[in-house]
């Protein structure tokens, strides 16, 4: 396999998603090394199927979308990587943060 093709982890729909996301959360908190990279995910529903690149590497998380027929991300992709950010991640804290801070 060519180390410059990366390899995806599939996830199933939005709960699929997220969950992948939380395994993707609870790894880079315990390995340094695997904080570092970038991870691919292959999300599919129906007929859509996507690849979602996630840094975690240092916070504000970044997120890549790309649907292999080009439609922009769904309402449900954006909801469920939004919640994630929201309740798992700190950007609650640091919207709290910030409004006290005005």
């Amino acid at each position: 396999m060519d180390s410059s093709t990366p390899e995806y982890i599939v996830a199933e729909g939005p709960e699929g998603l997220r969950a992948v996301l939380e395994s993707i959360l609870q790894q880079t908190e315990q390995d340094a090394a695997f904080s570092s990279q970038q991870h691919h995910i292959m999300y599919r529903l129906k007929d859509q199927q996507s690849i979602i690149k996630v840094d975690m590497s240092q916070r504000p998380y970044q997120f890549w979308y790309n649907d292999v027929l080009g439609r922009p991300a769904t309402a449900a992709v954006k909801d469920t990587i939004a919640a994630f950010l929201w309740e798992r991640c700190g950007e609650k804290e640091r919207y709290i943060q910030e409004l006290g801070s005005k």
